[in-house]
This record gives C-alpha cells, sequence and structure tokens, in this order.
C-alpha cells in the first residue's frame, strides 16, 4: 500500500447533491413539473435549494432573490424553504419559521422518517432542509440552510436527536414536511455512511510517535494507523469492533498510568466511557465515567488546568458554555468549571500546546466564517483571547491535533469532506505560535 493510499474507494453511490458539488457543478435554473403553490416532486425540491447555493444567494432577511423560475422569494432560512419548496408566499411576504409550522401546509413527522426535502424547523429561531442522512441508525445527517447575515447558502451536518443544528439545541426542532410533496422514485437513496471518522491521536503503541486512531462509519470497526514521526502514517491494523455505537471520542491519559486512554460517549445511553490504553496499540475494557454526557458536544481532551492530568472540555447543548471537566487521574472527572459562553459559534474542536508556551490550548473553526481560531490556555482551565489563524477551514471535516512530523510543534490534520463522505487528509504544520505553515497531503479517501 502506498503512503498515500489508507485503503479502498468507498463504491457506494453519492447522492444527487454530492455528485453535482464534487463535479463543481451548478444545479440548473429550477424549472421541473412544480407550479407556484402547487404539489411538487420531492425529486424536484432538493435541485432546488441547490439552485440558491450555487448562485451564492447572500443571507438577508429585508433582500429577495429569484428561484430561477420567476419567481422571487426573502432570502432568509424561512424563504429559503418557501423557494425550495415553491409556495406561494413570495418576497418580502415569504413563510416564517413560525407559518411553515401549520397544518394547513405541513405536517409534523417523526425524525426518524426525515427524507430529502424535508425540514427540520426551531419555531422560534431557525430552519433547515433535510438533505440526506449520514447514518439513519444514529440520526447523523446532512442539511443546507440560510444561516446569518455574515454568510451565504451553507451545508451542515449534525445529529437530529442531540447536540445542536446550526447552534441551536438538536432538541428543540420538529420535523415538518410539506403537505403537497408527491413521493416520487427518483430520490436518492439514503446514504450509506462511509470514510473515518471518530479521530483521536495520540502514541498509543508506544513507540514515541504520534499515531491516529480512527472508526469505519461504514463497518464501525475501530483501526491503528501508526505514526511514522514524518508526517504520514504507517499500515493500519484492525484494534476493535463496534465503535459505531460511540460518539465524540478525544484521547489522553485519564487514568494516570502513563498511557494514551480514549474517552467517548455511548449514543444509546449517554454515559462517558474510558477505554483504558495498552501501550500496545490496542484497549482494554472500558468504565463508565459517569451519565449525562449527551447534553455535551464538541469534546476535546487535555491537560486544560495544568495540573499534570488530562481533563475534558466541552461545549453545552442548551447554553453553548464550554465547560472543562477536571481529570482525577483515575479515570473519572470532577465537577465541571464553566469556562465561557458562545462556544457553540465554533465546531471541529482539537486540543493542543498550539502556541508552544506548554499549556494546552483548543483550536476550532467559526460556524459563521469558516475561520480557525487558536484559544491560547491559561493552565487554570480558562482561555486567553482567540487567535485567528487562518480562513477557509469550513471545508475541512475533522481536526486532529498532534506532533505527527516530530518537530516538538503540535500541528493539525485535516480532512478535507462533507461528513458522511471520504477525502483527502492534510498535514498543516505547528509553527509552535498559533499559526500553520503550508499544508501537504497525507493520504486519501479518508
Amino acid at each position: 500500500m502506498s503512503r498515500t493510499s489508507r485503503f479502498r474507494r468507498a463504491t457506494v453511490l453519492a447522492p444527487l447533491l454530492a455528485v453535482m458539488a464534487a463535479a463543481g457543478l451548478s444545479a440548473p435554473p429550477a424549472q421541473a413539473g412544480s407550479s407556484l403553490g402547487g404539489s411538487i416532486n420531492r425529486s424536484e425540491i432538493l435541485p432546488r435549494g441547490q439552485y440558491w447555493d450555487a448562485q451564492n444567494v447572500q443571507y438577508n432577511q429585508g433582500a429577495t432573490y429569484g428561484d430561477g423560475d420567476g419567481h422571487s422569494y426573502r432570502t432568509d432560512c424561512s424563504g429559503f424553504i418557501a423557494m425550495a419548496w415553491h409556495l406561494s408566499g413570495t418576497g418580502l411576504g415569504s413563510a416564517t419559521t413560525q407559518t411553515l409550522d401549520s397544518r394547513s401546509l405541513t405536517t409534523r413527522i417523526s425524525k426518524g422518517d426525515l427524507r430529502p426535502g424535508d425540514a427540520l424547523d426551531n419555531i422560534s429561531d431557525h430552519v433547515v432542509l433535510f438533505v440526506r442522512w449520514n447514518n439513519q441508525a444514529t440520526g447523523d445527517f446532512t442539511y443546507l440552510h440560510q444561516s446569518n447575515s455574515r454568510t451565504d447558502m451553507t451545508y451542515g451536518s449534525a445529529n437530529v436527536y442531540s447536540g445542536s443544528i446550526s447552534s441551536y439545541p438538536a432538541s428543540s426542532y420538529v420535523a415538518l414536511r410539506y403537505n403537497k410533496v408527491v413521493e416520487d422514485n427518483s430520490t436518492p437513496p439514503p446514504a450509506t455512511p462511509v470514510g473515518m471518522t471518530g479521530f483521536a491521536s495520540a502514541d498509543y503503541n508506544g513507540d514515541g510517535k504520534t499515531d491516529l486512531a480512527a472508526v469505519d462509519a461504514a463497518t464501525g470497526k475501530m483501526f491503528l494507523y501508526p505514526g511514522t514521526g514524518v508526517g504520514f502514517f504507517g499500515e493500519r491494523s484492525l484494534i476493535g469492533t463496534g465503535w459505531d455505537t460511540l460518539a465524540k471520542m478525544t484521547p489522553g491519559d485519564f487514568n494516570g498510568d502513563g498511557k494514551a486512554d480514549i474517552a467517548a460517549v455511548g449514543k444509546a445511553d449517554g454515559n462517558l466511557y474510558i477505554y483504558p490504553g495498552t501501550g500496545t496499540g490496542a484497549f482494554g475494557a472500558p468504565w463508565s465515567a459517569g451519565n449525562g454526557w449527551n447534553s455535551l458536544d464538541r469534546f476535546s481532551g487535555g491537560d486544560f488546568n495544568g495540573d499534570g492530568k488530562a481533563d475534558i472540555a466541552a461545549v453545552g447543548t442548551t447554553d453553548g458554555n464550554l465547560y472543562v471537566y477536571p481529570g482525577t487521574g483515575t479515570g473519572y472527572f470532577g465537577a465541571p468549571v464553566n469556562a465561557g459562553n458562545g462556544w457553540n459559534s465554533l465546531d471541529r474542536f482539537s486540543g493542543g500546546d498550539f502556541n508552544g508556551d506548554g499549556k494546552a490550548d483548543i483550536a476550532a473553526v467559526g460556524t459563521a466564517n469558516g475561520n480557525l481560531y487558536v484559544y491560547p490556555g491559561t493552565g487554570t482551565g480558562y482561555f486567553g483571547a482567540p487567535v485567528d489563524a487562518g480562513n477557509g477551514w469550513n471545508v475541512m471535516r475533522d481536526l486532529i491535533g498532534g506532533d505527527f512530523n516530530a518537530d516538538g510543534k503540535t500541528d493539525l490534520a485535516a480532512v478535507q469532506a462533507p461528513r458522511g463522505s471520504t477525502g483527502d487528509m492534510y498535514l498543516y504544520p505547528g509553527t509552535g505560535q498559533s499559526a500553520f505553515g503550508n499544508r501537504s497531503s497525507i493520504g486519501t479517501d479518508w
């Protein structure tokens, strides 16, 4: 196997929108069989939504934009849904998040019954267009929406049952189906999950080099990719099964034995489980370190309070606050410390000493602008003012911090692909100054 070939290329058929995006194609103007306010085939809804995405329509509650079929709609979240469904209310009088949830217009359905072209509506604040399932069994999905005045159309990935959807708790959304949608046979089937997920980097095999553990989304198998110390990974080996029942994985020596462990949350019960590392590239039997961890998102491990024990930082899904759970060095955690608010405006968290001061920082991507921010740790469980480390990071699916090239500085590895699909992995070498050097490709089909 070459250094840039991590595993076989997925053979599953990508959904319609993913194919179009990958090919760099724009959707044609929406001139299909529906009429204004009339019945609409389900297969027509997503191309209508993709049309605004291809036109880079900017969010503006005081403006309108055409649908390519002679009608215009208000360019905000609910106006976008009205456009995609070809509703009769047009212009600045397009539907609102409140009026979309009207039984004369829509029917509330179970979230598990969502199909491409349905909507998830937080009636007080926001609405998104359901694009596809990434993993229907676990609730992971992809959506398209108009988000805020600083961005145009944006894709996102979330879970319908837990965490947040576009910065609002998933529990605050209801699933809606347009009453005049016509089911047809050309709707793409639910996507089979592909690619690697659940990345966690540490020296798992005890050779002093940073390795990578990752889960195959399609099978739930965990693989170890041994670090080489030169920025690449060696041949992977299977080290476990059933890891698709877990989420929010993060590494750290949580039991204080000098070996790297993995903490993860059970999708079914919300418990935090510690998988103790053996120092040989494998993990022992897990134990539960507490319940209620499904009320948290964006996990990151590190010694944030400077006591030499690995902590976990995570964001509350209901309040957006960052909480630091201090490690005890026994595989359990103390009472959380509130380390600040507004952290639900960030995504793709990774811990690491990115500024070279010996204290654990957090790197994260702004959901509104796609910029990478480094929040410098103070060694007290709190963080200083963020440093802007560059733009364009919203195209990356995951961030993984670690010294992959063995130069003593924390790097970032990242996969460029939407969640639920495969992509290339890139290494961004750390400079030790909250910045990163030019990236290099270190693998395909991740």
